[in-house]
C-alpha cells in the first residue's frame, strides 16, 4: 500500500519539526514485498509476457474450444491437440452444427459452432505389426463423426507401383473388393505407411509429393473421407489455375460438372507431380488453406489415388495418358466448324428452318463442315411415328446436296408413351413391331426403387426411360437404331444420363450420412440417386459416373468403332472427344471455357470441343454480340470448334453488320491456321497453359489470362466486355505480333500493355518458330488443305556471337505417317527437306490430299533496311515441294 500524509492542522505543522518530514531510510526498508513486485517495472513486464504465453492459451483452451477427453486415452496413442489456426481446422463430420452434435472425439469452436478434428486426428486406424499388403487396419475410434455410424471394422492398403513413374494408392474395405499391388525393382518414388499410428508418405526424387500428416482417415457404410496434402507450393487443376484455398469440386458426371479427369498439378522446389482421384463414386474434394486437400466420397468399397513423379507437367500428362488411352481416329475435316440448332417449334417446321439455314450459309460461302441435321436423335419406344425418321432422311439429303457431312446428336435414353403397352407375345423378332417395345428392353432398364418398375425421368414434356448400356445386348442396341442413314460421326449428349424431373433431397439427407448442397446441385439433373440397377438391384448412384462409357461402348454395336465420337460423359477414358454442354454466355464463361480447355488438354484429353457463345437458352443476340465475337475469336484456337444451341440459334449467319463480317473472318483465320493445328496435335495438346508450357517460369505459374497454342503461338483473349488493352505477361525468348511482326520489347515475366479493338484477338508468334498457313480459304477445311498454296510466317531468333548477328528458325508440317515436311530458314535462306516418302500425298493429282505450294513468305525479325512493310518483310515466290521427290533439299534465297 502505498503510504498517505494525514490532515492535520496549520498549528500541528508549525510544531512538527522539520526533520519529521524526511523520508527516512528505515520507514523504506518497511514496505512490504508485494509492493516491491507492483513497484518494479521491468518485473510487471516480464509477468504480463508469462500471463500472455502461458496462462493466456490455458484460458482459450478451457473457455473457447471444449475437447472431449481431458485425461490422456486409454489406447495409449496420442491425444491430440484442439489449439489449431482457425483456417487449417478440418471438419468433424458436417462441421458447422450445435455442440450436443459434436462427437465427443472432436473439438468445438463455440463462437463460430463449429466442429473440428485434433490433430493429430482420433478418426484413424492403426496397425498391429508393420505394413504389408495383407495387414489389415482396425479403427481406434468405432463410430464415426457422421452420425455416429460404426466404423468399418477392418480396412486394407495396397500400393501398385505400376511404372517407374506412376503409383497407385488403393485403401478398400477387404469384405467388399481386393486389391493385390505389384512391384518393380527402379523407380522414382518410395513410400512408408507407419505403424501403430498410420500416416503414409510418398517421396520423389523432387521431395515429398504426398502426405496424410496423421489427419483423419474415415472409413463407414456411404462416406469415406481422407485428408492429405501433396506440396506445401501451389495446385493447379479441377478447372482452376491455381488451384486456391475454398475451392470445392463434386466428382459426379453431370450437366456443369468436370468434363476432364480429376487431376491436379502441383509444384514443388521447381518440380511438378500429379495427383489423379480415381473415384468412380460421388466425391466431394475440397482445398482448404495451406495446400491441406480433404476428399470425401459417397462408397463402402473405398479410395483410389494415383501419383505421377513428373518432374515437369508433360511427364505427368504422358503418364496419365498411358493409364487413360488416347484418341488415334482423328481425321482432317473433324477440325473444321460444326453447327447445330434446335429449331424451336413444333417438328414439321423444323426441316423448313434447316433448309433455309442450309441454303443462307450456302449463299453466304461460310466455311463450316459438318452439321446434325434438323433436328437430334432420341431412341423411341413407338416405331409407328415415322414422322422423324422422314425428317432426318430428308435433312441428310439436304446435307449431302451441299457436300457437307452429317454428325448427329444421340442421347442414352428412350422416349415413350408412359400407358402404351405390348405383350411378349405379339412381338415379331424377324420384323419391326408397329406399337411400343419397351417390354423387350424392359428387364434392362433402370428401376424405381420404390415399386421396381422402369425408373421414368423427364426430358422437356417428354416421359423417357434409362437402359443399362452395361448389360443391355448387342441384339437391342442395334433395334434401337430406327434410321437408315450414314452419318460421318455421333455426337453422343446428355449421357449423364440427363434427367430433368423434379428431385426431393430432403429423403436423401436422412439416408446418407454425408449430404450437402454441392451433391445436391450435383445429382438434381440426374437419375434419382437410389435407382435401382436391373439385375444385380444394386444402387445406381455406385454406377453413375460409368455410364456414359457404357454408353459410348454400346454405340460400338450401331457405329464402327473407329467412327469419330464426341462425348459429353466419360470416365477415365481418353479414347473420345470431349464435348461440353450446357455453358452459359457470358464473360466469365469464356474464360471459365478457355481454363477448362487448357488444363483438359493437358490431363490427356487432346480433343476438346466447348460451344462458341454457349449453348444455354439464355442467349439475347442484341446484347450478346460483343461476347460472341470475342468468343468466335478464342474459338479459332480450339482443338474442336462447334456451335451449337438449344433454342435461340448463334451461328454466323444471326448476326449482321460488322459484327457477322468479324466472326466469318475469324473462321477464315481457322482454317488458315489448320495445318499448325493438325501438326501440333500429332504432338501435344493445342491450348496450354503457362504453367505447363514454361515449368520453369516462376512468374507465369499462375497466369490463367493467356494461353499457348502449341510451341509457337501465344494468345491473349479479351476477357471484360469493351475492353481496349490486354497484358502480355513475358515468356521466355522473343515474340512477335502474329499478322503484323511487331517485335514485343519485354524482359521474362514483365507485363506488356497492347491495345486491342473489336476486330482484333491478340496473337503473338515465338522467334525461332515458322508457322505455315493456308491463307485462300475454301467450302470446308479438306478443301483449304488441297487446293490452297502455303504462306510462310518466318519468326527470327536473332542472337550475337563475336560480334555478328547469327538469325535462326525451323519448323514443321505433318502431311501423314509416312511423311513430315521439314523447314529451316536463316537471315537469308529457307531450307526445306522431306521426311518420309509418301509423295503422292501432294503430287499424285489422283490421290492428293495436300497443297504443294509455298507462294508467300513473311519473315520477321530482319533489321529495317530489309524490310518492305513496317516491321516485315513480305515475299511472293513459287516453291514446289514435289521437288523433294528429286533432290534432298529445296534451297531458296530470299533476295
Amino acid at each position: 500500500m502505498i503510504p498517505r500524509a494525514e490532515d492535520i492542522s496549520q498549528d500541528s505543522k508549525d510544531k512538527k519539526d522539520e526533520n519529521d518530514l524526511i523520508y527516512e531510510y528505515e520507514n523504506i526498508k518497511q514496505i512490504t514485498w508485494y509492493d516491491q513486485l507492483l513497484l518494479n517495472r521491468p518485473l510487471k513486464v516480464v509477468l504480463i509476457v508469462l500471463l500472455v504465453t502461458i496462462a493466456a492459451p490455458l484460458l482459450i483452451y478451457q473457455f473457447w474450444f471444449f475437447p472431449s477427453v481431458d485425461a490422456p486415452p486409454a489406447d495409449g496413442y496420442s491425444t491430440g491437440s484442439c489449439l489449431l489456426q482457425r483456417e487449417i481446422r478440418l471438419a468433424c463430420g458436417i462441421g458447422t452444427m450445435n455442440e450436443l452434435n459434436c462427437h465427443p472425439q472432436c473439438c468445438y469452436d463455440v463462437r463460430n459452432r463449429f466442429c473440428f478434428h485434433r490433430l493429430p486426428s482420433r478418426f484413424s486406424y492403426i496397425l498391429d505389426r508393420e505394413w504389408s499388403e495383407n495387414v489389415t487396419l482396425q479403427p481406434r475410434i468405432s463410430t464415426t463423426p457422421y452420425s455416429l455410424q460404426n466404423s468399418i471394422p477392418n480396412l486394407r492398403i495396397s500400393v501398385d507401383e505400376i511404372t517407374p513413374t506412376h503409383l497407385t494408392l488403393n485403401l478398400y474395405n477387404p469384405q467388399l473388393t481386393t486389391y493385390s499391388g505389384s512391384r518393380i525393382e527402379n523407380k522414382d518414388y518410395n513410400y512408408s505407411i507407419s505403424s501403430p499410428e498410420l500416416n503414409i508418405v510418398v517421396n520423389s526424387l523432387q521431395g515429398n509429393i504426398f502426405n496424410t500428416l496423421r489427419g483423419p482417415m474415415i472409413a463407414s457404410r456411404n462416406i469415406w473421407e481422407i485428408a492429405f496434402k501433396i506440396t506445401n507450393e501451389s495446385m493447379y487443376g479441377l478447372g482452376e489455375i491455381p488451384l486456391k484455398a475454398g475451392t470445392v469440386k463434386v466428382i459426379y458426371n453431370h450437366d456443369q460438372g468436370i468434363s476432364s479427369i480429376p487431376l491436379i498439378f502441383a509444384k514443388i522446389n521447381e518440380s511438378y507431380h500429379g495427383l489423379l482421384l480415381d473415384s468412380s463414386t460421388p466425391t466431394e474434394v475440397s482445398i482448404l488453406a495451406e495446400n491441406q486437400i480433404v476428399v470425401r466420397g459417397i462408397t463402402s468399397f473405398g479410395l483410389r489415388f494415383h501419383l505421377f513423379t513428373g518432374p515437369k507437367p508433360e511427364h505427368v500428362m504422358r503418364d496419365v495418358m498411358n493409364y487413360i488411352g488416347t484418341f488415334n481416329n482423328f481425321d482432317y475435316w473433324m477440325f473444321g466448324p460444326h453447327i447445330c440448332s434446335v429449331y424451336p417449334g413444333p417438328i414439321d417446321n423444323a426441316f423448313t428452318q434447316f433448309n433455309t439455314f442450309m441454303n443462307s450459309v450456302s449463299r453466304q460461302r461460310l466455311p463450316f463442315e459438318s452439321t446434325c441435321g434438323p433436328i437430334p436423335i432420341v431412341f423411341k419406344s413407338d416405331h409407328c411415328d415415322n414422322s422423324e425418321n422422314d425428317i432426318i432422311n430428308r435433312g441428310l439429303r439436304l446435307i449431302r446436296r451441299f457436300n457437307k457431312r452429317f454428325v448427329p446428336h444421340l442421347s442414352p435414353y428412350i422416349r415413350h408413351e408412359v400407358n402404351t403397352t405390348i405383350d411378349e407375345e405379339e412381338i415379331d423378332n424377324s420384323t419391326r413391331s408397329c406399337g411400343s417395345t419397351i417390354s423387350r428392353y424392359e428387364r434392362y432398364l433402370l428401376r424405381d426403387s420404390n415399386n421396381l418398375d422402369p425408373y421414368i425421368g423427364t426430358i422437356g414434356n417428354d416421359s423417357v426411360v434409362y437402359p443399362d448400356y452395361g448389360t443391355i445386348t448387342e441384339e437391342l442396341i442395334k433395334d434401337l437404331w430406327i434410321y437408315n442413314t450414314d452419318v460421318d460421326g455421333i455426337i453422343l449428349e446428355n449421357n449423364w444420363p440427363l434427367d430433368e424431373s423434379k428431385k426431393l433431397h430432403n429423403e436423401t439427407y436422412l439416408y446418407l450420412p454425408y449430404y450437402n448442397k454441392n451433391f445436391e446441385n450435383a445429382l438434381n439433373r440426374t437419375p434419382q440417386w437410389n435407382t435401382s440397377l436391373p439385375n444385380d438391384g444394386g444402387i445406381y448412384l455406385f454406377k453413375h459416373n460409368i455410364y456414359g462409357n457404357n454408353f459410348i461402348n454400346a454405340t460400338h454395336s450401331i457405329f464402327d468403332k473407329t467412327l469419330p465420337k464426341w462425348s459429353s460423359s466419360q470416365w477415365m477414358n481418353g479414347e473420345t472427344v470431349i464435348n461440353r454442354q450446357n455453358v452459359d454466355t457470358s464473360w466469365t464463361s469464356l474464360h471459365r471455357e478457355l481454363i477448362a480447355m487448357a488444363l483438359g488438354g493437358i490431363s490427356g484429353h487432346w480433343y476438346w470441343s466447348s460451344p462458341v457463345c454457349g449453348d444455354s437458352e439464355d442467349f439475347d443476340i442484341e446484347n450478346h454480340s460483343l461476347l460472341c465475337v470475342k468468343w468466335y475469336m478464342a474459338g479459332t484456337f480450339f482443338p474442336i470448334l462447334t456451335i451449337h444451341s438449344k433454342s435461340t440459334p448463334r451461328d454466323p449467319i444471326q448476326f449482321v453488320g460488322t459484327y457477322r463480317t468479324y466472326i466469318n473472318n475469324a473462321l477464315n483465320h481457322r482454317l488458315n491456321l489448320l495445318s499448325y493445328f493438325y501438326t501440333t496435335l500429332q504432338e501435344g495438346p493445342l491450348l496450354r497453359p503457362m504453367f505447363y508450357q514454361y515449368p520453369e517460369v516462376s512468374e507465369l505459374k499462375g497466369v490463367n489470362s493467356q494461353f499457348n497454342v502449341g510451341e509457337n503461338l501465344l494468345i491473349i483473349p479479351n476477357l471484360q466486355p469493351s475492353q481496349t488493352h490486354v497484358h502480355v505477361w513475358m515468356p521466355p525468348g522473343t515474340w512477335y505480333e502474329m499478322y503484323s511482326g511487331l517485335r514485343l520489347n519485354a524482359t521474362i515475366g514483365d507485363a506488356v500493355t497492347m491495345t486491342t479493338t473489336d476486330s482484333d484477338f491478340l496473337t503473338l508468334i515465338r522467334g525461332g518458330s515458322i508457322v505455315p498457313l493456308q491463307k485462300d480459304v475454301k467450302a470446308t477445311a479438306e478443301l483449304t488443305r488441297l487446293e490452297s498454296s502455303f504462306a510462310f510466317t518466318i519468326a527470327l531468333e536473332c542472337t550475337i556471337e563475336s560480334e555478328n548477328t547469327n538469325c535462326k528458325a525451323s519448323g514443321h508440317l505433318f502431311m501423314a505417317q509416312n511423311m513430315t515436311i521439314e523447314f529451316k530458314a536463316d537471315a537469308e535462306n529457307l531450307y526445306i527437306t522431306a521426311i518420309g516418302d509418301d509423295y503422292d500425298i501432294f503430287c499424285n493429282t489422283t490421290v492428293a490430299i495436300w497443297a504443294n505450294r509455298i507462294q508467300e513468305i513473311n519473315i520477321y525479325g530482319l533489321d529495317d533496311e530489309f524490310n518492305n512493310y513496317d516491321n516485315h518483310r513480305r515475299i511472293l515466290s513459287s516453291i514446289n515441294l514435289c521437288e523433294l521427290k528429286d533432290v534432298h533439299e529445296i534451297y531458296y534465297k530470299y533476295t
